[in-house]
This record gives structure tokens, sequence and C-alpha cells, in this order.
């Protein structure tokens, strides 16, 4: 259905500015009149406007739905009134993807319903944990600084995920270089070697070195490898995006020695610093689990939380339930049981990510500096490996010779 963009008065008097759905620019009108609003100005449809880069464009990153968040957050502490808040975000500069999303949370406040109900249309843009949180504040007149600690939190979020990725790129980067080095030798450093060793076709001379057998078949089978390489990049990037594949990969990655401790500390940073936000925000235990169990990467660690929430509502304690099942850390689930008897389970549940953040961190730097070693290590025994293959023809060729 065309779009169209519009400036009116509403029922106080003010100037709005947004877009709307309707079969034509007649039809535009009533469907305004219906919410109470007077038409000022109706232009043309948006969808005959819009270019194909709009429509091939892609989406509101995570980076700017979190600096959106922040401005709302400030916007509203300062007076400005929700719709107009979503108006002023969508002109100032915003890319035109994220002006549509904004205008379309307007006209959905205009119409009567609230952000929570506006904002769960994206599902992808706003999980259900910050939905949730938006519609607890906004009864509880509480939206800027709810808003603000969602920003913050998500913050905290992104920079962890950077630091991850910051700690992992340099083992990968050696990895990706290991095999260059070997397809480069394979395809033009061995060759050369064979093609100054073909005129020396001794009789009883030993078999040629498993290196050169293994560059033929690499050279007349290059295309095969090549679409076997692209195949497979392919198939990780597709699986990456796989819920089911990202908690397959998890649960093999708890099992490995080294990384068994990072991915335990990521689960305790992600469940306690989720807890601790929606908890302070006003959200029941119960309520928060649930929307924690849907962060969980893995199928074991969700039904682990199912059956604390099930624990939790026969009338357990939080902390006595996540000793049970093993979701946590010992000591974390004692402080978590020191925030319950105080009454401060929220902030217990912060001070607990930040100290398990802390040891991510550490577990990732020594992670990086043996991983770093080991590949550097393996590169050298691979290279050492087919110098001294060749070498070894060279010598055979020589003692014949003699």
């Amino acid at each position: 259905m065309p779009r169209f963009r519009y400036r009116a008065l509403d029922a106080t008097g003010q100037m709005v500015v947004g877009v709307i759905e309707a079969p034509s620019n007649e039809a535009v009108t009533p469907e305004l009149e219906k919410i109470s609003f007077l038409p000022i100005e109706v232009t043309g449809a948006e969808e005959a406007t819009a270019g194909w880069r709009q429509r091939f464009s892609r989406g509101p990153t995570h980076e700017e739905i979190t600096g959106l968040t922040e401005d709302l957050s400030t916007l509203i502490k300062g007076g400005v009134t929700l719709d107009r808040a979503l108006l002023i975000l969508s002109e100032t500069g915003t890319r035109p993807v994220v002006s549509r999303m904004l205008v379309d949370l307007n006209r959905e406040i205009s119409g009567g319903h609230s952000l929570a109900e506006a904002m769960s249309a994206y599902p992808n843009l706003f999980p259900r944990t910050y939905v949730k949180m938006v519609e607890v504040a906004e009864i509880a007149g509480t939206l800027d600084e709810t808003l603000r600690v969602i920003a913050h939190e998500r913050r905290r979020g992104e920079n962890l995920r950077r630091r991850i990725t910051s700690a992992l790129a340099y083992p990968a980067f050696l990895t990706v270089a290991a095999l260059g080095v070997l397809v480069f030798v394979l395809v033009a450093i061995i060759p050369e070697f064979e093609r100054a060793l073909a005129g020396f076709a001794i009789e009883g001379r030993e078999a040629e070195p498993f290196v050169f057998g293994l560059s033929r078949a690499f050279r007349a089978n290059a295309d095969l490898f090549g679409v076997l390489a692209i195949v497979g990049l392919s198939t990780i990037f597709l699986a990456a995006r796989s819920r089911a594949v990202r908690g397959a990969l998890m649960r093999f990655l708890g099992r490995v020695p080294g990384l068994r401790e990072i991915v335990r500390h990521e689960r305790t940073v992600s469940f306690c610093a989720t807890l601790g936000t929606l908890t302070h925000s006003g959200v029941d235990i119960t309520t928060s689990l649930r929307l924690i169990r849907d962060l969980m990467r893995d199928r074991r660690s969700a039904d682990r939380i199912d059956q604390v929430v099930t624990s939790v509502r026969q009338g357990h304690r939080l902390s006595e339930s996540l000793l049970e099942t093993d979701v946590l850390p010992p000591y974390a689930v004692h402080m978590l049981r020191v925030g319950e008897e105080s009454g401060e389970l929220d902030s217990a549940a912060t001070r607990i990510a930040g100290f398990y953040e802390g040891r991510l961190d550490r577990a990732l730097t020594r992670l990086t500096s043996v991983m770093g070693p080991v590949i550097i290590i393996l590169v050298s025994l691979l290279i050492a490996w087919l110098i001294i293959s060749v070498i070894t023809a060279l010598l055979s060729v020589n003692e014949l010779l003699i």
C-alpha cells in the first residue's frame, strides 16, 4: 500500500509530521481524522519516491538503536513529549531507514498505542527484554530513566562483544596466514623445485616426497578447492545465524579445556547483567527469568533456566534454585543470595556481572597469549616440513650423481 507524508494538527493544536499508509491521496484525510488529526498538507506517496538504495539499504544497526535510546532518554528527561521526541530524532540526520522507523513508531503512538506496543513490531531491533522494560517503565512513569539504563547496558554489551572479537581476531589472522603460506608454497614454490628435479630421472631413484604429490593434486583440483572454500565460508556464515547451530557450538566450546571457563564467564555476565537491569526496572523475578531464558545460546542452559523458573514459582529462593541447576558458578549464586537477603538483588546482580566481566577479560587475555605462540609454532613446523621435504629430494639426487 502506498505511503504518504503528512503535516497535521493534533487535538491540542500542536503540529505533527508523519507517514501514513492509504490506498490513495484522497483516502489520507479520512484516516487522519479518525485519529483526531486535522490535515494541513499531504505530499506524494513515499513508495514512488523511494529509490533502489532505500529499498536495499540495511536496517538499523545495534549501535544506532543504542544511540537512539540514549537520545530519546535525554529528550524525555528534558521535558519533550514522546511523540515529539520521535519526530525530532527522525529529522536529525539519521539514515532514511532509521527515520522511517521512527516515523512509524510516532504514528503508532499517535494512534493510541504505547511505545512498548509500537516497538514490539520490530522484534529484530527491540528484543523482548527491551520491550518489557519499556512497558513496565511506561506504567511506572520512569521511561527516561529506564531508557538510560537500557542504553547503558547495551553499550556494555557492545563493548564486551568488541573485546571478545578483538581477542579472537589475532589467532584467526594467524590461522588464515598459515593457510595462505601453505597454499602459496604448494602452488608457486614446490612446482619450481619439481621442474628442477624433473631432469634427474635416474634409475633406482626413490619415490618423490609426499609434498610433490600434494602440490600436483592441489594444482590439478584448484577450481574444486576454490568452490569448496566458497561453499564452506557460505555455510559457516549462514550457520552462524542459526540459533540451533550457535547453541551446538557453545555446547562444544563449553567442553574444550581452556574455553570452558570463557563460555561459563560469558554466560554468567549475560545472566547477571540482564537480571540486574530487569529487576532494577521493576520487572518481577519470574518474568525476568523467562526473558533471560530467551537470551541463552544453547538449549541446555535454557532448559536449566526453565527448571529455575519452576522452582521459583513453587516458592523457593532464586539462589536455592540456581544452586540446584548449576546455571551459575557457586560464588555468583552466594553473592545473589546476599542480595536477596538484603533486598538489593538488582545491585548484587550488577556487581556480579562486573566482577565476572573482569575475569572474562583476563581469561581472554590468557587465551590470546597462548594461542598466538602456538599458532606461530605450528606455522613454523609446517614451513620446516615443506623445506625438509624439498631438501631431502635434492640431497637424494645429489647422492645418486656422486
